[in-house]
């Protein structure tokens, strides 16, 4: 198996590599629903919404899938996918 150090440098950096297109899906049935979400105060845009502590609901409209919303989800009730082509 031959290292390849650009994977390792955008490991460490946090940068992936971007010429797959993902897009953020929520999975609303894994979320507890029994506190304030830290991904919506994570969000940069302001896509995620919470009504009470119910699971969140994302602004397509808004959301440009960087994916920093899914750092604070530890249930993984976000989650970025691969578009299906």
């Amino acid at each position: 198996m031959a290292f390849d150090f650009a994977s390792l440098i955008g490991f460490l950096t946090g940068k992936t590599d971007n010429s797959v297109p993902k897009t953020l899906k929520l999975y609303t049935n894994r979320c507890p629903q029994n506190h304030r979400c830290p991904s919506v105060s994570a969000c940069p845009t302001g896509a995620l919404k919470q009504k009470g502590f119910k699971a969140p609901t994302v602004d397509r409209k808004k959301c440009i899938n960087c994916g920093k919303c899914t750092r604070y989800c530890m249930p993984g009730v976000l989650r970025m996918e691969r578009v299906a082509q």
